[in-house]
C-alpha cells in the first residue's frame, strides 16, 4: 500500500514539472517581439510660425471694445422692435411684411386679418375663396363681416345665404273704358279679358261670386289736346278689396295690380329654392329663421325677420344673385 503511494508522489511531481517547463517556453517566444513592438514615436518639427501680426490683433481687439447705437427699423412711423421677428413674404418678385398693412398680401383681405387669425393656406392666390373652419362662408365672407375664420361658431348672418332668384309677376291690369256712367272697366290680364259696367258704390268683380272691388267715385274730367282739342281723363276711384288699397283708374290708361312672388335660393349646405309672395313669411330651410315678405322688386326684397315671440326686427334687404 506504501509503495503504490510512493508511485502517485512521482507521477504528480513529473506532471507538476512538464508544465512548468511549457509555461517557461512560452514566455520566452513572447518575449522574441516585444523589442519589435515597442517603438518610440518620433514628433516631427513644427515650422515657424513666423512674426505675430500685432496690427490685425489691435485692430480686431479695438472692434470688439467698440460701442454701437442699434436703431430700430421703422415702419409706417412705428418702431419694429429688435427682439421681434418679422414675417416677409416674396410674390412675384415683391416683398411684403405681412406684419404692417401696406402693401396688402391678399387683397381684399387685409394682412392683419391673415396674421391675427392664422389663416393656413396664405400663399394659396384663392386664399378669400377658401373656408378653413367648414361653417359654408369663404375667408372673405367673413373678412366682409368680421368674424372668425377660423371658428365655426363665428360667422356671418345665415340671411347673407339667401338670395332672390327671380321675381314671378301675376299680372292683373286694368282699364277704365267709358266715361258715361255706368262706366266700363276691363280686366286685360290675366286672360281671357273680361269687361263689367259698374255704377256708384257698387262691388264687383270679374269671375264668378267675385267681389274684389268696391267704386268708391267717379269724376269726369277733360284736358285740352287730342285730336278733337280735349283729352277725356275722367277718374274712376276703387277700393281693392284684396289688399284693401285705393285704386285710381284714368281712361284709357292701364293700371297693373299685379300680385308678386320671389323665388329664393339658399346657399347654405345643400342648395334649396322657395316661392313665397309678399305679405306671406317662410322659414329658411334647415335654420328656422322665419321671415316676412315686405316687398319683392326686380333686384331685390325686403324682408322682416321674426323672432319666436312674434316680434320684428330690422329690415332685410336680400339681393338678386
Amino acid at each position: 500500500m506504501q509503495k503504490n503511494q510512493g508511485n502517485y508522489d512521482k507521477v504528480i511531481l513529473v506532471i507538476c514539472a512538464i508544465l512548468a517547463l511549457g509555461a517557461a517556453g512560452g514566455l520566452v517566444w513572447l518575449s522574441q517581439g516585444f523589442g519589435e513592438k515597442f517603438v518610440t514615436p518620433v514628433t516631427a518639427e513644427q515650422k515657424d510660425l513666423g512674426d505675430i501680426p500685432t496690427e490685425k490683433a489691435q485692430a480686431a481687439l479695438k472692434r470688439l471694445q467698440e460701442k454701437f447705437n442699434w436703431v430700430s427699423p421703422v415702419i409706417e412711423n412705428k418702431a419694429v422692435p429688435l427682439n421681434k421677428s418679422v414675417l416677409l413674404v416674396m410674390r412675384d418678385g415683391q416683398l411684403f411684411d405681412l406684419l404692417v398693412e401696406t402693401p396688402v398680401f391678399r387683397p381684399p383681405l387685409s394682412n392683419k386679418f391673415l396674421t391675427e387669425n392664422r389663416l393656413p393656406d396664405i400663399y394659396s392666390p384663392n386664399v378669400g375663396e377658401l373656408d378653413p373652419d367648414g361653417d359654408g362662408f369663404t375667408n372673405e365672407e367673413e373678412f366682409n363681416k368680421n368674424t372668425n375664420p377660423m371658428d365655426a361658431d363665428s360667422r356671418p348672418p345665415v340671411t347673407d345665404k339667401l338670395f332672390l332668384k327671380e321675381r314671378i309677376a301675376h299680372n292683373y291690369i286694368l282699364k277704365l273704358r267709358s266715361s258715361n256712367q255706368p262706366v266700363q272697366v276691363q280686366r286685360l290680364e290675366p286672360e281671357p279679358s273680361r269687361s263689367k259696367f259698374v255704377s256708384l258704390g257698387e262691388e264687383f268683380g270679374f269671375e264668378k261670386n267675385e267681389v274684389r272691388f268696391r267704386v268708391e267715385g267717379f269724376e269726369k274730367k277733360v284736358v285740352p289736346g287730342g285730336a278733337t282739342g280735349e283729352q277725356d281723363v275722367s277718374e274712376l276711384k276703387l277700393t281693392d278689396l284684396a289688399s284693401g288699397e285705393p285704386v285710381t283708374l284714368v281712361k284709357d290708361q292701364e293700371v297693373n295690380l299685379a300680385k308678386y312672388e320671389a323665388r329664393f335660393v339658399f346657399r347654405l349646405g345643400v342648395e334649396s329654392e322657395k316661392v313665397v309672395g309678399v305679405n306671406e313669411t317662410f322659414q329658411i330651410p334647415g335654420v328656422g329663421t322665419t321671415l316676412f315678405v315686405e316687398s319683392i322688386a326686380e333686384d331685390h326684397a325686403v324682408l322682416i325677420p321674426i323672432d319666436e315671440q312674434g316680434k320684428r326686427g330690422a329690415p332685410l334687404k336680400v339681393p338678386r344673385g
